[in-house]
């Protein structure tokens, strides 16, 4: 008999057993893009739970046996997560994934959470199973990786600079143009959901977020970190502001010769000028989301009765 639910002391050895054993961890975060692959650490995960640190363990019991295990953490809210551990034993079977992911989607309901994020690779088993969990997707995304051939835009009317709190909204704007309405709807669709969801982990100190500006309007916007990665989004037709961001993220930590890395969603306007340039793909992964919604009560009033004789 098989049983999801959080992990318990008791099942301290069978954590370190399958703490021990290395299995490929289909969550993908931001932050361990572009580093070497450690494995993941459940039973780490699980101890920080135990004391309410801030992580979340699921595990997939059969027996005394652990067949599977996922951890979340949380993402620029409370309110929204991201699944940054699934591991499945190899004889486990499709159904450990699900059963996994329905687990953290309950708990994330009953934590009165909005969001449930999940990036894997496109050909892993969870990018099979997540729509069964109820997990929508968003975009499929390309990794870029290389260095960076600064472009010159040819437009003079692009001013790039270093974006303040001021341009949240226009930032979101910029999101907004970016994608299509559907990845919109099953990720964000106002500017506090998409603060919500946002991953900053992978932004080390020194990190730097500019905006591009073309008749003093934001058109691009962009965020690079010390480590050579960077997000790049721009709307329909603004391929030149996009170049512009790049060349001048070109001349940052390192300069034009260090190794850079990006996330882009497929078929994008910042697949376009990362392509130009002349950075190349690596990997494809697929993002999923779990909005979770919560019924409002209605009060109705009713009429009080008045019993009339006579």
């Amino acid at each position: 008999m098989t049983d999801t639910r959080a992990p318990r002391p008791t099942d301290l050895v069978a954590l370190v057993t399958f703490d021990e054993e290395v299995r490929e961890n289909q969550a993908v975060t931001r932050d361990h893009l572009g580093v070497p692959n450690e494995p993941p650490r459940p039973l780490a995960a699980a101890i920080e739970q135990w004391l309410h640190l801030g992580r979340r363990t699921w595990i997939n019991v059969s027996g005394r046996e652990i067949r599977g295990i996922a951890t979340a953490r949380d993402l620029t809210s409370r309110s929204a997560w991201e699944i940054d551990t699934l591991l499945d034993a190899p004889e486990a079977g499709e159904q450990v994934i699900v059963d996994l992911l329905r687990q953290a989607a309950r708990a994330a309901r009953e934590a009165t959470a909005t969001h449930l994020l999940l990036r894997t690779p496109v050909d892993s088993p969870a990018s099979q199973e997540a729509p069964r969990a109820g997990f929508r997707p968003v975009v499929q995304e390309r990794l870029w990786i290389g260095s960076v051939d600064p472009l010159r835009a040819s437009e003079s009317s692009v001013h790039v600079r270093e974006a303040t709190e001021a341009d949240t909204y226009a930032r979101f704007q910029v999101y907004s143009r970016a994608l299509p309405v559907a990845a919109r709807e099953a990720l964000a669709m106002t500017v506090e959901e998409w603060t919500a969801v946002q991953d900053y982990r992978w932004v080390d100190r020194g990190g730097v977020t500019l905006v591009a500006e073309r008749d003093s309007r934001v058109v691009a916007s962009a965020r690079c970190a010390r480590s050579g990665q960077f997000t790049l989004a721009a709307e329909d037709g603004a391929v030149e502001a996009g170049a512009a961001l790049l060349s001048a993220m070109a001349h940052l930590h390192g300069g034009p010769a260090t190794e850079r890395f990006a996330l882009a969603p497929q078929g994008s306007v910042a697949e376009d000028v990362l392509r130009r340039g002349g950075m190349t793909p690596a990997a494809e992964y697929a993002l999923f989301c779990l909005r979770l919604r919560h019924p409002v009560r209605e009060e109705v009033h009713a009429r009080a009765g008045v019993p009339i004789t006579g």
